[in-house]
């Protein structure tokens, strides 16, 4: 497994509300994409990442499928409900929530669940967007009221359905894939993917090295407008 990863403020944020974590030895991959005022998107990714992180380092040696699954699930709850908790004790945080994308690959499966807008995509022959958007945008997709291409300039585009740390508890769902050799899985918030075409993003990693592929897809994000954070974690099933 060969993983690379980066984040960049953008052009005009002053603050990184995204988030990432990388566990190689565990195959365990977390990114998470904040929101609130003050510093308290930057709290909510964070507290995100080091939850679920902390969930899974303390869990013994996973061997099984349903094991991952059960962590997973679990540790994205207790981040929910921890995240919900700060909130409510401190004004200067309320009403702050978090986005995240996580997996741990156990053999040759992905396990994998995302909350929000953030994504994980499979690259291989193709790409493929795996997880769906918990946005208002994707339910309007959903029930036929507007195209994919409309989705990408829709005044509420950035309209959440669901976010971590918004209501004291959450409805967490957990997928599992069978990965083929040569699978490349792409973790990222929309910084990434409102700023480069999913067309640009195939092109770039399959014709560079995962270095240059890395830094090519920052460069393209902040030249194409870098209007939000840029995060992301590519992850190499060589």
């Amino acid at each position: 497994m060969k993983v690379v990863s980066a984040t960049n403020v953008g052009n005009y944020r002053k603050n990184n509300e995204d988030f990432y974590f990388v566990n190689e030895s565990k195959n365990l991959y977390i990114l998470a994409d904040g929101m609130g005022g003050h510093l308290a998107g930057e709290r909510a990714s964070k507290m995100a990442t080091d939850i679920i992180a902390s969930d899974f380092e303390k869990s013994k040696e996973i061997e099984r499928i349903e094991d991952a699954i059960e962590i997973l699930s679990s540790s994205i709850r207790d981040a929910n409900r921890e995240i919900f908790k700060s909130s409510e004790e401190n004004e200067d945080y309320r009403g702050m929530g978090t986005t995240v994308s996580a997996g741990v690959i156990l053999g040759d499966v992905l396990v994998y669940s995302n909350v929000g807008d953030s994504r994980i995509y499979k690259i291989n022959r193709d790409m493929e967007q795996i997880t769906i958007d918990d946005s208002f945008v994707n339910y309007l997709i959903e029930i036929g009221e507007i195209t994919e291409e409309e989705a990408k300039v829709h005044p509420k585009k950035n309209v959440l359905t669901k976010a971590m740390g918004t209501t004291a508890d959450l409805d967490v769902s957990v997928n599992t894939l069978k990965m083929e050799k040569g699978d490349i899985f792409l973790f990222c918030s929309d910084g990434l993917t409102n700023m480069v075409s999913d067309e640009e993003i195939f092109k770039v990693i399959k014709e560079n090295s995962p270095e240059d592929a890395r830094d090519k897809l920052i460069a393209l994000a902040l030249e194409n407008g870098g209007m939000d954070n840029i995060t992301f974690i590519l992850v190499f099933n060589e």
